[in-house]
């Protein structure tokens, strides 16, 4: 761990975009054919069709939000808006495009800093702070902290992997996943860390080499209405970047 921290920022030596995967859905469209995919990082003439991706299907779909109903809540969502806009900003978001340059799945990716460690969010939404107070309680479990357990200064965390429903089941999120990897590998991150809140997106953390730090089942939260969730349980994962 490097005795000085400090907030982060791109290189300037790595550009954007840059793109990390190319791959071929695995089943065909209407059309008969697979789509192909690029994943790469978001630029800023995406960062309205990453916005909107998210917001449209990620806050519905996502198993806390749902259960939080969070879209029903104005200021709920533009505390979220508001964090994606950031993790924009800083060029370390992941998405998918398709050939024709649609963005049609997202992993909303940015390094969490020990720099940055005390910050704390102010949040608009009642809702929202409700979501993040069952975020900062699973992260609490872990001890010592992720900082001292992996002994790093530097980890890359997320907000949201969304894709879009018609190209759900094509290996988008897999990949989307996967890339992470490749990014930190490029920006010297040595770890990435991430909330999975729903079955198949644990299933597929840990195949792909996320360990678990810690699990609450949702029936122990405090919020009635997170308790309700239909996912059995919440787990932050980590995986060391190799």
């Amino acid at each position: 761990m490097c005795a000085e921290s400090r907030p982060w920022r791109r290189p300037d030596d790595k550009p954007v975009p840059t793109v990390w995967r190319r791959f071929e859905g695995r089943r065909p469209m209407a059309d008969g054919q697979r789509p192909r995919f690029v994943v790469q990082d978001a630029t800023p003439e995406l960062d309205d069709a990453v916005l909107e991706l998210m917001a449209t299907h990620f806050l519905r779909d996502e198993p806390v939000c749902g259960a939080l109903e969070l879209t029903g809540e104005a200021a709920a969502v533009r505390d979220m808006e508001r964090l994606w806009r950031r993790m924009l900003d800083q060029r370390t978001v992941l998405v998918a495009l398709l050939e024709d340059g649609r963005v049609v799945g997202a992993n909303m990716t940015s390094p969490e800093c020990l720099a940055d460690k005390d910050r704390k969010e102010e949040y608009e939404g009642t809702r929202s702070r409700r979501a993040f107070a069952a975020y900062d309680y699973i992260k609490s479990l872990v001890q010592p902290d992720v900082f001292t357990r992996y002994g790093v200064d530097c980890y890359l965390t997320a907000l949201g992997l969304c894709v879009d429903p018609e190209y759900r089941g094509q290996g988008v999120g897999e990949q989307l996943l996967r890339a992470r990897w490749d990014l930190c590998r490029a920006l010297g991150i040595p770890l990435t860390l991430t909330w999975f809140t729903a079955t198949a997106s644990q299933v597929l953390a840990e195949r792909i080499g996320f360990e678990m730090l810690a699990e609450v089942p949702y029936a122990e939260y405090d919020d009635p209405d997170i308790k309700r969730s239909s996912t059995p349980t919440t787990k932050l994962m980590a995986a060391r970047i190799t």
